[in-house]
């Protein structure tokens, strides 16, 4: 009796074929990488009156935005660099940016360049696995180096640093490799509706708008600008602060937060009763001056944190996954 099963080679093709709709499936999800640069790559990526991102912008079709000068990542002294979009826009970008690090037009001018990327600490027990077997396979089918920061030791709010060594290509694949990895995990695409940009931030160009990240902040339209544009247009940014934090922010009777108000000159209103979507994470909207914004930001996330570290003390050094900013569970 004839077998009913298809011989291996029609099999096999049938195999490839779903390989290549998961592949073209995943490139259009949604995603987003966040670059560390120096102030100097910071400039060569912007360019004269952000000519360069914004042709950046145009050639990939991802959203570039840039951290202020003056400031980095809380516990750098480097400025992040949010590239959002579709998966295949975002590996685009990622291109041209790390292309600014290694090359001055067709000249090399840093051979070892290292590219790091900021990922949040709830993502990364995922990303290196058991006994680190996860992020060794990811180094060894990129060829290039791979390496996180403790856990004990986080970056922002409850961020760690992903450090990727070796030649442009194989970076390139890494960071491929490590985004594909994120893909499907929630606390990874959730993480980006709290990123609070725009100390400084500025939007360049891009048609449309990223639905995660403009969602939670709301800046004037301005046309494409250096980043020394006026400290006093008014704007407002909302921040994604952990409900078990909020109170510290308001303070006994509203006196912490009413002081922030006095000092900075900006309007605090705290959502109530309802979470950013995915998260346990309540909107704080300031509105104000860029710069008086920017202070109220600083003095908000300086209470938060100071608010963690002292918990963390008082729990004797135990609970180290309670964050400020929380991940999806």
């Amino acid at each position: 009796m004839a077998s009913s099963s298809p011989p291996p080679s029609s099999t096999a093709s049938r195999d490839d074929d779903d390989d290549d709709r998961r592949q073209d499936a995943m490139w259009e999800r949604r995603t987003h990488a966040r670059i560390l640069v120096s102030d100097a790559d910071a400039g060569c990526i912007i360019g004269k009156a952000g000519s360069d991102i914004h042709a950046m912008e145009a050639r990939s079709g991802a959203h570039i935005k840039l951290s202020g000068r003056g400031r980095p990542l809380p516990g750098t002294d480097r400025r992040v660099v949010l590239v959002s979009g579709l998966f295949r826009t975002v590996m685009d970008a990622a291109e041209l940016v790390l292309e600014k690090l290694f090359y001055l037009g067709d000249q090399v001018i840093d051979a070892e360049a290292t590219v790091v990327l900021v990922v949040p600490d709830a993502c990364c027990g995922a990303l290196i696995g058991k006994g680190g077997e996860v992020i060794k396979s990811l180094a060894e089918e990129s060829n290039a180096g791979i390496t996180v920061s403790p856990h004990d030791i986080c970056y922002g709010f409850h961020d760690r640093l992903v450090t990727i060594t070796g030649h442009l290509d194989n970076q390139l694949q890494a960071v491929f490799l490590i985004l594909s990895e994120l893909l499907d995990d929630v606390r990874y695409s959730s993480s980006v509706a709290s990123l609070s940009f725009p100390s400084s931030s500025v939007r360049y160009g891009g048609d449309g708008q990223d639905e995660h990240v403009e969602r939670y902040r709301s800046r004037p339209d301005t046309p494409v600008r250096s980043p020394d544009y006026d400290s006093h247009v008014q704007g407002t940014l909302t921040m994604g602060v952990a409900d078990e934090y909020v109170g510290a922010i308001i303070g006994y009777g509203g006196r912490t937060i009413q002081e922030i108000e006095r000092v900075t000159g900006v309007q605090i209103k705290i959502v109530k009763g309802e979470f950013i979507p995915g998260t346990n994470e309540r909107e704080v909207v300031i509105s104000g001056t860029r710069e008086a914004v920017d202070a109220a930001e600083a003095m908000i996330v300086q209470r938060v944190s100071d608010t963690a570290k002292g918990r963390r003390r008082q729990q004797g050094g135990g609970g180290g996954d309670r964050r400020p900013v929380k991940e999806v569970e």
